[in-house]
């Protein structure tokens, strides 16, 4: 059976060989003997070789268009990145210029700094800045002489002595010596500045204050048993010396400013 099935193949494989065979050899006698059939045979040839050059062209100019894309992508990245690089220079060129701005103001701002603190440390070690220092400060420490002795007066009782009265003048006198000094350094030219100045007679007077308050506690301590700092053995007097010595700063710097107006003295780095 397997046999006569491969012989049956065989056979229809060779009949249908034979067929083309014949069929080919009938078309070509066909195109030997028909002009027309020639003819027409030769234009599809030629219309397949031009579509075959048309579709080869075709793709030739699809892939030059792709690469023209591509290139002309590539050309439009670089040139974005360099134009970013560009302003990212510019823009640290800039930074760098106003860096070197601000280093230059500090610079020209810390030297003309040590320029006046030169100017006003050569001053004040100056002969005649010296000379209008003391006459400041005699002319404070006889406004407060003059302002104390009343307030001496007045809180002396039979229990003061004159060596405790006049301690308490010499201890104003020597205050008010060194506020004149200070006082003249401090508000030199700003006369106008009332803050300035009550900072300076507030300052002294709270210091002075302060260090009476601390020996007014200390004795109200052993009079009084461990009194405590808040009880008005300490309050009392600590408020009202307080007040004696903002009293005595205030008429010593009235006395100063006086004397500034007068022409007797000269504020710090005036030179007329």
């Amino acid at each position: 059976m397997v046999q006569a099935s491969v012989t049956e193949k065989e056979a229809e494989q060779a009949a249908t060989e034979s067929v083309e065979a014949g069929l080919a050899q009938i078309a070509k006698q066909v195109l030997q003997t028909d002009p027309e059939a020639r003819e027409s045979l030769r234009r599809y040839q030629d219309a397949v070789v031009r579509l075959e050059k048309a579709k080869a062209a075709s793709e030739e100019l699809d892939r030059m268009f792709a690469e023209a894309s591509r290139g002309a992508a590539m050309s439009d990245e670089q040139a974005a990145q360099a134009e970013r690089q560009k302003a990212n220079e510019r823009m640290a060129d800039a930074e760098v210029e106003a860096a070197e701005r601000l280093l230059r103001a500090a610079e020209l701002e810390f030297e003309s700094a040590r320029r006046q603190q030169q100017q006003w440390a050569d001053a004040a070690t100056d002969g005649p800045e010296r000379v209008e220092s003391v006459k400041a400060a005699a002319v404070a420490a006889v406004a407060g002489l003059l302002a104390e002795l009343p307030l001496v007066t007045l809180t002396s009782g039979e229990s003061t002595t004159p060596l405790s009265s006049t301690l308490t003048l010499l201890s104003a006198v020597a205050a008010c010596f060194l506020f004149g000094v200070t006082y003249r350094y401090a508000v030199r030219s700003d006369s106008s500045n009332r803050q300035l100045r009550l900072g300076v007679i507030a300052a002294f007077g709270l210091v002075r204050a302060s260090g009476a308050g601390d020996v007014l506690q200390a004795t109200a301590s052993v009079a009084a048993d461990g009194a405590g700092p808040l009880s008005m053995a300490v309050i009392g007097p600590a408020a009202l010396y307080a007040l004696e010595s903002l009293i005595l700063f205030g008429f010593a710097s009235v006395a100063i400013e006086a004397a500034f107006g007068q022409g007797f003295l000269k504020r710090f780095g005036e030179t007329s």
